[in-house]
């Protein structure tokens, strides 16, 4: 598992939201938004930006690049 996929997982079970719901909130699938927490793929970076919205975080901590925000 990659470090975005732990850190993405991690921050949507701290603000307590189910995949759907998050995949509701950014405008995807459940199953496109479950393939970036398993790692299975690469998002966008428009993605990135979603995620980075929704979670208030910048996206070198959801990336990987720093560890705290």
């Amino acid at each position: 598992m990659s470090i975005f996929s732990q850190r993405i997982k991690e921050l949507r079970l701290s603000h307590n939201l189910s995949l759907k719901e998050v995949a509701q909130i950014i405008g995807m699938s459940l199953m496109a938004y479950a393939h970036y927490e398993y790692g299975d793929r690469q998002p966008s970076i428009e993605t990135i930006n979603k995620l980075c919205d929704l979670y208030e975080v910048p996206s070198d901590y959801l990336i990987g690049r720093i560890d705290n925000y």
